[in-house]
Parts: structure tokens; sequence; C-alpha cells
């Protein structure tokens, strides 16, 4: 057996978890209405999904895809630098860049993607990177794709940032690099100190990467930056489609020359191949909808605060949140296996957060609203997690977010097998 074999063999946390019942991943749904989702035989509300608007099975928003597909066939079949360029792709980067409120925008094949050639192509050897130590897996991978160095600091932890800026060299490039909104927790980036930061400190930018934030939170679902009303002060926003705006791919904007350069020089963007106009057209009807019916973030608002309100009437253990995402609490990685089963059993679709995504001791149940959400699907679920609660004993006090936010090692479900 050679060492990748061996290595692949020797993995058995997931094979564990399908041996005593409770592997949650991969699960394989036969339908969804977007708000509902068929699983196991079975129609179930869907708590686990990021579809925030609820636009997914929108008619316009389908339509629109239809009508891209029956105009330019299923796939663009090579590179935006070369053959897969659209008027779809263009308009798209014009109707964003608006949006931002930044001179220009690129949209790229995935959310991923954006960060990964986005962060690698901008910041180079003599540059420093400075990431929140939450932030996304795509961030991280940019990250380490360039010779920059990257300084990680405290989890919104301004006084570590304010200390990590000190220690770098004033004439230095600095990027400041975080998630608009924390994708586990819900949480929001500390923008306004970040820009006081910013302004203190000379030659640093900041970028936000808002996947979790477009559409879903701000006056107008702008995100982040229109949340703390801060942005003329970002200077690069990149998010991905694959959540609020239900489809696919991402979008980075900023100012004109450095999209230019992007545009020629980010090898990820040039090397893959374009994103499906079927997807485009899906995002500029969802973009359209965002901006002329208020009423999708408008329900979305009150969706969030009436499951809130009952998840802290039922005394859940709820991490606080300014976004779509509710987390609760629940400490024990195999007890939070069980509520996930428990709840399915319910008809529930939740999913939950474990080590190493968080530390060992403080896994998670992150579920997360839909503007589509009726009334009757949250007071199904919250019937449905007031059952586990009394059967899981869930009734405890949530910890300061601050305790989610530091790194185990070494820890295997082999045990429980």
């Amino acid at each position: 057996m050679n060492s990748i074999e061996k290595r692949c063999a020797e993995y058995k946390d997931a094979k564990t978890l399908q041996k005593i019942g409770l592997y949650p991943f991969f699960r394989p749904m036969t339908g969804s209405e977007g708000r509902r989702v068929n699983y196991g035989g079975k129609q179930m509300v869907m708590l686990g999904s990021n579809n925030y608007l609820g636009l997914t099975h929108e008619a316009r928003v389908k339509q629109a895809a239809k009508d891209a597909i029956d105009k330019y066939g299923t796939g663009c079949t090579g590179s935006r630098f070369l053959n897969g360029n659209s008027d779809l792709h263009e308009q798209l980067e014009t109707s964003f860049a608006k949006f931002f409120k930044k001179e220009a925008a690129l949209v790229m094949t995935t959310g991923f993607l954006t960060n990964y050639t986005g962060i690698g192509t901008l910041v180079e050897k003599g540059d420093f990177i400075l990431s929140d130590s939450e932030n996304h897996a795509s961030i991280i991978a940019g990250c380490r794709n360039t010779q920059a160095k990257t300084v990680v600091f405290n989890h919104n932890d301004m006084v570590d940032l304010e200390k990590k800026l000190a220690e770098i060299p004033a004439e230095a490039t600095k990027l400041i690099v975080v998630d608009g909104v924390f994708s586990m927790t819900g949480e929001l980036a500390k923008l306004p100190e970040i820009v006081a930061l910013k302004k203190k400190v000379p030659n640093t930018w900041i970028l936000v990467d808002d996947a979790h934030g477009l559409g879903a939170i701000g006056a107008t679902g702008r995100g982040t930056a229109e949340f703390f009303g801060l942005e003329d002060e970002i200077d690069l926003i990149t998010a991905t489609f694959s959540k609020a705006m239900a489809s696919l791919g991402g979008v980075i904007a900023g100012k004109k020359d450095v999209i230019h350069y992007l545009r020629h020089r980010a090898r990820g963007f040039i090397f893959s191949a374009a994103l499906p106009t079927a997807s485009a057209a899906a995002v500029l009807k969802v973009l359209e909808l965002i901006e002329s019916e208020p009423q999708h973030l408008k329900k979305l608002a009150e969706n969030i605060e009436y499951l809130k309100n009952g998840y802290k009437n039922l005394g859940l253990p709820v991490l606080p949140s300014q976004s779509p995402i509710l987390s609760i609490w629940i400490g024990d990685e195999v007890k939070s296996l069980k509520v996930v089963a428990a709840l399915a059993d319910l008809g529930v679709f939740a999913t939950p957060v474990l080590f190493p995504a968080v530390p060992f001791g403080n896994a998670i149940i992150r579920t997360s609203l839909m503007a589509s959400h009726s009334k009757e699907d949250l007071d199904f679920a919250l019937d449905a997690w007031s059952k586990v609660a009394d059967q899981l004993q869930l009734r405890v006090e949530a910890p300061s977010t601050d305790g989610l936010h530091s790194r185990a090692a070494g820890y295997s479900f082999e045990k429980f097998a």
C-alpha cells in the first residue's frame, strides 16, 4: 500500500459516523421547494440552507435561467478571456459595480475562486495580509496562493489587529481581509473599528467577503458595508451568488484599475471556464428583484426575529447574531449529531458544525432563515426543537462567542465506535 492509499485508508471519522448511524453529510434530497425539501421519503422544513431570500424557486428567476439556456446553450465551453464571454456576464459586472457603489466589478465562476485568485493576484512578495482567524476557507486558500506574508489576528479582536498592524513597516502594503458575516455563528465583522484602524495606518486596504451579507443584511440588501454605513470606506468587496443570489458564481468589486488588473492577471479566472449564462441570468433577475421588491428583505428580517425569539422562549442556547444565521450551542460533538438526527425524524433539516470548524467541545447546530419561510414552517420547526430539547436536555446557557474561536487538535470520532 503506497502512502496515498495508506493515509486515505487510515481516515476513519466519516466511516465511524456512518457505522454508528449518525453521519449527517451528503444527504440526498429528491426534490425541493426551497423552504421545504424531500429527504428520506418525507417532506422537511429546510433550516440548513443559505437561500436567504428564498428565490431559488421564484418563477421569474427560473424563467430567466431557462431563457438564457435557450439563447446561449447549457455552457460557455471556455474561459471568458477567450471564447466564453457573453453580454450577460458584462451586464452582471456593470450591475454589481453600481450595486456595491464601486467603479468596476469582475464576475467569476465560484465564490471560492473569487477569493482564491483575487487575493492571490493582488498581493505580492513584500506585502502583508491581515486575516481574521475565523475567515472562510476560500480566504485562507487565497492567502496561501501568494508570496505575501499572512498575519492572522484573533477573531474580531481589534486590539490584536492594531498591535499586529503596528508591527508591520509603515511603507509596506497591508490588506486586511475579513468575512462580513461569519458563516458559522452569524456574527458581523467589526467594520467601524477596522475602518478606523485603516485611517490611522498608511498603505492599508480592506477586503470584505460578503458571501453571507449580500442580499441578506443592510437597509437595501447591499451587505455588511451598507449595514454599518461604510460603503465608501471598503476598498474591495467579494461575494458569492450561491447564497441569497440563488445561483452560482462570484464577484469582486473595487477600483477600475484594480479590476482591470485582475481581469488580465488572475490565473484562476483566466484559466477557468466561464460562469454558465443560465446562472448569470438568474443572478441578474435576483438583483433586479432585490432592488425593486424590498418586501423580500423585509420578510427575511421578520423571520429572523420570529425564530430568534422562538428559540429564546424555548430556552435554547442561541448565539448572538444580526444575520439570517442562528446557531444553537450544543457542546458535545456526538450530542450535536443526535440532535440533527432527532430533528430529521421530526421533519426538520438542520446542519451540525463540528470540530475542527469549531473548537472541540463547542459543537453547534447552524440554522438559517429564508424570506420564503412561512409562519407555519417556523412554528413547525420550533415545535420539533422543543421536543428535541426535552429529549436531549438542550436548555442550557450559551457560552460567549469568544469561547468558540480557538482550535484544538488530535480528536477522533473513533472512540464512539
